[in-house]
């Protein structure tokens, strides 16, 4: 909250232009201790303790007049982007950016005041601190990300890490009492804090992903304009640095951090109002146009909704920040909203669900102070909503990846009527992606947590056997949203038969697949211009392993159509060959990555934060033996080091000297001084008969030469050579004039080809950039291919059948299985009690009734978690499925509240109740249980029997009614006597579930049956659960009185 603070009083200060209330800031920004120097010379000064307190604030910032100004708006701590207070109007200039002028005179004014040392860093700090003050800022200094003044204590006490702090003086002028000036010294303090380069992933993750955090990265770059690299030889010149901004990291803006879960999109949402539609809280159709898009893969989708299905396409997207208009900020800030309006609704949502919100201007790009503006591809204000919802989405990404910033493709524009509607209460009662269940591991990047949400025993952990992370974020967008296309259907159907039918082939394949890399996300990095050399290489093997799959596949075809010619004509052939000749040829992409890198040195390439000299290769304790023990002891541990101090130096040059003029000169230039060495270092041994003398680069001495303290009485009279260093131990070392030369040269053309080598690397990285559509066009059909495969390979495991669908409203399983229930039976060596669900247009309502415990909400959920199968190109749990397409799904199971949006259970079950009610059509799937329990029994069955009249006058969907109150069967017209159905409502069937009991032992038959039952049975549950039999006794003797005389009343006690 502290920076929270500090941002109000610096908008304040720009919206009113006026620098002088940046004075109100720097209590906050800096904690300083003035001690009197000639205080400290004669006496001992008192220890002053100083903490930061907002109380000490004023309440009201004061004008250069001493009068209290406006009162500031409610600031939130998850808000992070450059939107004003005030957004301009009619063009006017962002009141909250100050300009360069402003920004000059308001560091002038701090060094002046002593609030910051006079230096150019602490004057960078100063001003991007101006620039970004609600964001924990880190900048770059050599080694370290370094965080200054009162932010440092903040980060400090985030992280956990130790806050130090150093003097520093100012001058301070004052009158003597003679009315002289005098100048006086302080000592003043800041804090600092901070952590090594190579730690910055850890922290990000621990600042951003699990505080929500915006962190700002201060970078250091070199003469190349390059991010300085850290523990590499050659490394950014010494002396000044150049430091900008180089991201404004975020929950949605995370593009290549180490512990991100490939296997899950990380989306950055931009929402858009459309103004042009009404937006009374009474009309929920206010249009709404969505843009999302995964920095790190460039996935990139754009979508129109109402508002009334915000909530729905929230579940499916699960985005990790939503970016709103700037104009909207304001409102947001102050709950300034009106109750009628669409904006409240959509803004309490956003609330409830806790999503990190942003805010963008989409008529201007944001300001990129250091870099030249970056064009946005709009140019002026879009005209639609769709429009302003990607400028939106574009604009904050170049806020936060700046110059990194990659190329957005065309957008794929998604059509609500082309899938399967999920709504987000059907997603958690179906339990498609997460499981509320207690004690449950969640995932959060490597760490997994105790959270109630699970994704042990969801519908995807169960079906999921994808081989790699981008076919895996396939399947959970296909889950989620499955088609209403037949062709797309059977055309994905057919590849799944395809692979269904050749074992072999699909285990080749899949075996080839999980040695691929994402590439996906290193194309991404590359458009970022990041990326390293093993990312190139990658791209290669990719290249490769894809062709491999190709032959393989065509070499399975043709094989097919010279020896079983009928099996080559089917459809899931013809499939395969629409596939196969999908793919865009890459060879020769391929053939100058393997031409151009050597592959050794990049697979024993280490990181920029690579081992000290003399460490032991990764993996090579692993291989260690004797053999190397004894070549130890024949070779000096210092030989052993030199040579393999040698051997990683030739490493780092892994791409090959042919791949152009320029470095083919420059290779041969280093191996000639190299060769100077050599002769120069067989010269000396020759003329001094000192066979021990070696000429070496050290941390300590330099260029120099060593020998041994007896090979040194040799060369006591040689000029060329100056003793340096100690005369004691049994080394000696020298200067030598010639050696420091040649090695100087070297050095330079050492760091001429580390330049020269740079450059081949960007050149190669633009090679890939240039054919990154064809690349991603093929990512595409291997996703594809994991995916089909994923589904062949579980209907294998758990003999699963193709589904046949239909443009009809019917609905015919036979032994119909609940994939999860049946996965978690088999582990416990037990079996799944199928059923059969047949539904037409006379028969698309069943009322399922039959005991607690009895299995009934695990038909109604496995009916729609086949359909859901069914239309994502999946076979099915089932012995035979027949499905007409059903465009929504729609549940009402178990109870639960949401007291966070004041619903109680029974509240929150009418307005779920409510949504079906209003948004199912014909051609819906709606599964409902026991509508109507949270209340009085004569109001629950009203609420029920009016819920079923209301389907079957008004929208005749497919529909599984599971209830306890079998007097709606009565109410519809169903008699058990005779089966007399003479007043039953048309397009009703009755069906129940029963236990089997023998001697009073019991069982749950699970068996559908036609009828009703009237027993619950509840007791029996109760005496499953483990009540005491006293409890027991006395809830059979109250069931048994209230059946014989019709009263709720207390049994008799005896």
């Amino acid at each position: 909250m502290r920076l929270a603070r500090i941002r109000q009083y610096s908008i304040l200060g720009r919206s009113s232009g006026n620098i002088g209330v940046l004075r109100q800031c720097r209590a906050a920004f800096s904690t300083t201790i003035g001690v009197d120097k000639d205080t400290v010379e004669t006496k001992k000064a008192k220890r002053v303790t100083t903490s930061f307190n907002l109380s000490a604030l004023p309440k009201r910032a004061l004008g250069e007049d001493s009068q209290p100004l406006p009162a500031l708006g409610k600031w939130r701590d998850d808000v992070g982007s450059y939107g004003s207070l005030d957004p301009p109007q009619n063009g006017e200039p962002d009141p909250t950016v100050l300009s360069p002028a402003e920004e000059q005179a308001a560091v002038d004014e701090a060094v002046k005041a002593g609030t910051i040392p006079d230096s150019a860093l602490s004057r960078e700090v100063y001003t991007n601190w101006l620039r970004f003050p609600d964001c924990i800022l880190l900048t770059r200094v050599g080694k370290f990300y370094e965080s200054y003044f009162e932010p440092a204590r903040q980060l400090s006490s985030i992280l956990n890490i130790k806050l130090a702090q150093k003097t520093y003086k100012v001058a301070e002028h004052t009158k003597s009492p003679k009315s002289k000036t005098k100048a006086k010294d302080l000592e003043r303090k800041f804090p600092f804090a901070g952590f090594p380069v190579a730690a910055l992933d850890k922290y990000l993750k621990i600042l951003v992903q699990e505080l929500g955090h915006t962190v700002v990265i201060v970078e250091e770059y070199d003469e190349e304009g390059t991010i300085a690299y850290v523990g590499k030889k050659i490394t950014a010149a010494t002396g000044p640095k150049e430091r900008r901004v180089y991201r404004v990291v975020t929950p949605g803006t995370m593009v290549d951090e180490g512990w991100l879960d490939g296997n899950e999109s990380r989306y950055l949402l931009a929402i858009s109002v459309d103004e042009d539609t009404p937006t009374s809280k009474d009309d929920r159709k206010t249009h709404i146009s969505l843009a999302y898009t995964d920095p790190s893969t460039g996935e990139f989708f754009t979508k129109g909704t109402t508002l009334a299905n915000m909530e729905d396409e929230l579940a499916r997207i699960a985005p990790r920040e939503v970016v709103l208009d700037r104009s909207l900020r304001p409102t947001w800030q102050n709950n300034d909203v009106s109750l009628d309006s669409a904006i409240s609704d959509l803004f309490n949502l956003l609330q409830v669900l806790g999503v990190h919100v942003s805010f963008a201007d989409p008529d201007q790009s944001p300001p990129l102070w250091g870099i030249d503006t970056l064009p946005s591809g709009i140019p002026s204000r879009p005209k639609t909503s769709e429009g302003i919802a990607i400028a939106l989405l574009r604009h904050h990404l170049q806020y936060a990846l700046r110059e990194s910033m990659p190329a957005l493709t065309q957008p794929n524009r998604q059509m609500t009527e082309a899938q399967m509607q999920i709504d987000a209460a059907t997603l958690q009662a179906l339990e498609i992606r997460h499981a509320l269940r207690p004690g449950g591991l969640v995932a959060i990047g490597e760490r997994q947590t105790i959270s109630p949400v699970s994704s042990r025993g969801t519908l995807l952990s169960v079906i999921s056997k994808t081989v790699t992370q981008s076919g895996h974020r396939l399947l959970i967008r296909t889950l989620t949203s499955p088609s209403t296309s037949l062709d797309t259907i059977n055309s994905r159907l057919a590849l799944v038969q395809a692979f269904y039918d050749r074992e072999d082939l699909r285990e080749e394949l899949r075996d080839v697949l999980r040695g691929i890399e994402d590439v996906n996300r290193i194309i991404q990095r590359f458009r970022s211009q990041r990326g390293s050399s093993r990312d190139i290489w990658d791209v290669g093997v990719w290249i490769r392993s894809v062709e491999g799959l190709i032959s393989r596949v065509q070499e399975e075809l043709a094989y097919e159509i010279q020896n079983d010619k009928r099996r080559s004509e089917t459809e899931g052939v013809s499939r395969l060959r629409e596939m196969i000749k999908g793919f865009e040829p890459l060879r020769d992409l391929a053939a100058k990555i393997e031409e151009s890198i050597d592959e050794n040195a990049i697979m024993w390439s280490s990181t920029p934060e690579e081992s000290e000299e003399g460490d032991e290769d990764p993996g090579e304790a692993m291989i260690a033996d004797e053999g190397k023990a004894v070549k130890e002891t024949r070779e000096s541990k210092r030989d052993r080091i030199e040579r393999e101090k040698q051997e990683k130096e030739d490493r780092q040059w892994w791409i090959l000297p042919t791949f152009s003029k320029d470095l083919q000169e420059l290779h041969e230039g280093l191996s000639s001084l190299k060769r100077e060495k050599d002769k120069l270092q067989a010269d000396l041994v020759k003329r001094y008969n000192t066979p021990n003398l070696k000429l070496l680069k050290g941390m300590r001495y330099g260029y120099h030469i060593q020998m041994t303290t007896s090979e040194a009485s040799k060369v006591e009279k040689a000029r060329s050579l100056e003793r340096i260093g100690g005369t004691s131990g049994k080394i000696a070392y020298f200067a030598h004039g010639p050696w420091s030369a040649l090695g100087a040269k070297t050095e330079i053309a050492m760091e001429t080809l580390s330049i020269a080598q740079r450059r081949a690397e960007r050149d190669l990285r633009n090679m890939i950039t240039e054919q990154a559509d064809k690349i991603q066009k093929n990512a595409e059909l291997i996703d594809e291919m994991d995916l089909t495969m994923s589904f062949a390979q579980n209907a294998k495991e758990m003999g699963w059948v193709r589904p046949e669908l239909d443009e009809s409203t019917d609905l015919d399983i036979k032994s119909g299985r609940h994939p999860s229930i049946e996965s978690s039976l088999l582990q416990s060596s037990r079996t799944f009690t199928p059923n059969d669900t047949l539904m037409s247009s006379s028969s698309h309502l069943h009322i399922i009734t039959g005991p607690n415990q009895g299995g009934k909400s695990t038909l109604l959920r496995q009916t729609a978690v086949i359909a859901i199968l069914a239309q994502s190109g999946s076979f099915v749990p089932a012995q035979e499925a027949r499905i007409g397409i059903v465009d929504k799904v729609f549940s009402r199971i178990g109870a639960r509240d949401d007291l966070w949006r004041d619903r109680s259970t029974f509240m929150l079950e009418m307005v779920e109740t409510a949504a079906i009610l209003k948004h199912a059509t014909k051609r819906s799937l709606v599964i409902m249980d026991e509508i109507g329990r949270g209340t009085t029994l004569q109001a629950g069955v009203s609420i029920a029997y009016s819920t079923l009249d209301y389907i079957l006058r008004h929208i005749g969907c497919r529909t599984m009614f599971a209830t306890h109150y079998h007097e709606l069967g009565r109410m519809l017209g169903y008699e058990d006597d005779n089966d007399t159905k003479a007043n039953a409502r048309d397009g009703v069937e009755y069906w129940c579930t029963d236990v089997d009991e023998i001697d009073e032992a019991f069982s749950y038959s699970y068996k559908l049956k036609p009828g009703i039952n009237h027993q619950s049975h509840a007791i029996k549950a109760a005496r499953l659960a483990g009540m005491p039999e006293f409890f027991l006794t006395t809830a059979e003797d109250t069931l048994k009185q209230v059946q014989k005389t019709g009263r709720f009343e207390p049994p008799s006690v005896s």
